[in-house]
Order: C-alpha cells, then sequence, then structure tokens
C-alpha cells in the first residue's frame, strides 16, 4: 500500500482550505483539484509498504505523545517543477519538530522515506498549467488549523479516484 504520514485539517480549516481550492480551480479548470477528505499535511512521504511494516509504523506513530497544533496557513504558492499550486507558510517551528519526530521514529524502524527538506504545504491543484507557475498571494485572514496527532495514511483507488484514509493501528 501507498504511505505517508499526515496530518488531517480540523473541519473549519478544511471547509476553507476546499473554498481556495474551488476558486482556483475556477482560474484553472484544467488543473486537477484535490477532494475536500484528501486535504492534508505531509509530514513524511513513504511510499509503498507491506501491511505488516504499515500496522508496526501505525501503531508506533499513534504510541508517540502528540501536543496538539496550532498552524496558521498564510500563502499561496506553486512548485513550479511539479506543478502544484498548494496552501502553507513559512518555516513553523512546531511543525518541523512533528516532522522531525515522525521521521525519527521512521529510521526507528528502518522504514524509507522521502528525505527532502519538510515544506510546511497542503497541495490543492495538480497539473497546474505553465500559466500559474511564478504564483503567490497571501491568504488573509490566515486558515487556522487545529491538528490533534499524526496519522499513517495510505491510498485506496477506486471507481470515484484516490482517497487518503488513516490506517489504524489497533486493528
Amino acid at each position: 500500500m501507498r504511505c505517508f504520514v499526515g496530518l488531517w485539517p480540523d473541519d473549519p480549516a478544511r471547509d476553507r482550505l476546499d473554498a481556495l481550492a474551488r476558486d482556483w480551480h475556477l482560474r484553472f479548470p484544467g488543473a486537477r483539484r484535490m477532494r475536500r477528505d484528501n486535504l492534508h499535511l505531509t509530514l513524511a512521504f513513504i511510499g509503498e509498504l507491506d501491511a505488516g511494516t504499515a500496522q508496526r509504523v501505525a501503531t508506533l506513530v499513534s504510541q508517540n505523545t502528540w501536543q496538539p497544533l496550532a498552524w496558521s496557513v498564510d500563502r499561496i504558492g506553486v512548485f513550479d517543477k511539479a506543478r502544484v499550486l498548494w496552501a502553507g507558510s513559512g518555516d513553523d517551528p512546531h511543525l518541523a519538530s512533528i516532522a522531525s519526530k515522525v521521521r525519527s521514529s521512521l529510521d526507528e524502524l528502518t522504514v524509507r522515506y522521502d528525505r527532502k527538506p519538510f515544506v510546511p504545504h497542503v497541495t490543492l491543484l495538480r497539473n497546474v498549467p505553465r500559466a500559474a507557475l511564478g504564483t503567490a498571494q497571501v491568504i488573509d485572514p490566515p486558515i487556522e488549523w487545529l491538528a490533534h496527532r499524526p496519522v499513517l495514511l495510505h491510498s485506496i483507488h477506486d471507481e470515484s479516484g484516490t482517497r487518503y484514509v488513516a490506517l489504524d493501528p489497533d486493528k
């Protein structure tokens, strides 16, 4: 299964992020909009895991002590090479600490993950046209996101598209 460790937004943040994705999709209708229920912040992208290893990761992540996190999403940007429009923030020491703790847990289990530097963002649109490149905008007022704890998420593909689902650490 294709996995990553992430944070789900609370409902008010999810609603605002979805509205942003909808508004930007109107500007770039050829782009692929993220589904409302898939909006998340990735702390560590893992990729393919077998079920047993995924279960160990989910359990370890759930056993860590996590303080609730208030994150202020205050800007729109684009990853030019990947053609991704995102909402995020500048450096956030609390988020960076959580991502570091998650990555250390993966190292403990010798689970490989993408070691690119952590950039706090939520993907809103994929395959944005070249015209969007260089897009940057302040989100005013910022989106205040309250997150409780990271979870191991995996992708499920069905007739409705791709969905991200949290793996239950108790199963």
